[in-house]
């Protein structure tokens, strides 16, 4: 049984993602739109991150080098990880198989689009 969500918890975005300049945009969107951004540039800075800070929902690449996006899920608890939106530049048929159990955002989505997906996270 995990612990109970704060609303500022909830409001709290993790991205992670390898392109400094996609990274930025996300932070500044989230930031301009309300929400606290987290931001990791691998994995393993993120694993890292929400072992100490908890976020509602994670914004994760899912082609990076190192850790891949789908080692990241493999490793997030159970019990208390974020809800996923996975970002890639691939199409979505190609990432069929990640999109039944988890949200998608194409990367150069733009700042209305990722607003309307957080809304429909119902944060």
């Amino acid at each position: 049984m995990g612990r109970k969500t704060t609303e500022d918890e909830t409001r709290r975005v993790l991205i992670v993602d390898d392109d400094a300049d996609w990274r930025e945009f996300l932070r500044l969107s989230l930031e301009e739109l309300g929400y606290e951004a987290v931001v990791a540039a691998d994995g393993q800075e993120a694993l890292d991150s929400l072992s100490q800070t908890r976020c509602g929902v994670m914004l994760l690449d899912l082609n990076m080098p190192g850790m891949n996006g789908f080692e990241v899920l493999e490793r997030l608890p159970r019990d208390d990880s974020p809800r996923v939106v996975f970002l890639t530049s691939a199409e979505a048929h190609e990432v069929g198989g990640a999109l039944r159990s988890h949200y998608y955002l194409p990367k150069g989505a733009n700042r209305d689009q990722l607003s309307l997906m957080l809304q429909s996270l119902g944060i």
